[in-house]
């Protein structure tokens, strides 16, 4: 008997050690998943000109991305009022994917790039002019709504990424990871 008291009591700590580890693993963190997108659209108006409206798009339904209404014609040195949309078409019926980001603005970050490919002058100026609600040393730029401002007459590419930033966003593009990276051609006139 006094044998089976010894072994109860080297089992007990093993279950009991057993037991906690079981709800550990029931209690994981849950994870902030990227946004799907397929489709981003990208409409500038001229602020001078409102009738004057730029739009290009970039789709992603398979393996291949499709360019092919992905280039911006803008007017050299004028400004634009711009705007982004996202869509999941993989979704029946089809998500906006904007909304998401703006209703987690305080986790997302769009990073606007240009770089001119001819045309020495050339250049197309970014400004963000939307931002989110993080508290200081916030608030941060979006990215959703944006001036764009053209130079000199050249081509170049816009390259635009959508940074996931959940509880890192600290106004830079370096922490989280990219929900969209994705290239605009960029003729200006």
């Amino acid at each position: 008997m006094q044998l089976m008291r010894k072994a109860l009591w080297m089992v007990l700590p093993v279950m009991l050690l057993a037991g906690a580890c079981k709800k550990d693993e029931e209690n994981v963190a849950p994870t902030d998943d990227n946004e799907a997108i397929t489709t981003a659209t990208l409409t500038l108006t001229n602020k001078a000109n409102a009738s004057d409206v730029v739009t290009a798009t970039v789709e992603n339904l398979n393996t291949t991305a499709d360019f092919s209404k992905a280039t911006l014609n803008l007017k050299a040195n004028t400004t634009y009022s711009g705007v982004v949309t996202l869509l999941d078409k993989t979704k029946t019926p089809t998500l906006d994917a904007t909304e998401e980001i703006k209703e987690k603005a305080n986790e997302h970050l769009f990073v606007y790039t240009y770089t001119a490919t001819t045309g020495a002058a050339s250049s197309l100026a970014v400004t963000i002019t939307d931002k989110d609600s993080n508290p200081a040393p916030g608030p941060y730029p979006i990215g959703l709504t944006t001036d764009m401002k053209t130079g000199a007459a050249g081509t170049g590419k816009l390259k635009v990424v959508l940074r996931h930033q959940p509880n890192t966003k600290n106004g830079t593009a370096t922490p989280g990871s990219s929900d969209l990276d994705t290239d605009f051609s960029v003729v200006v006139q």
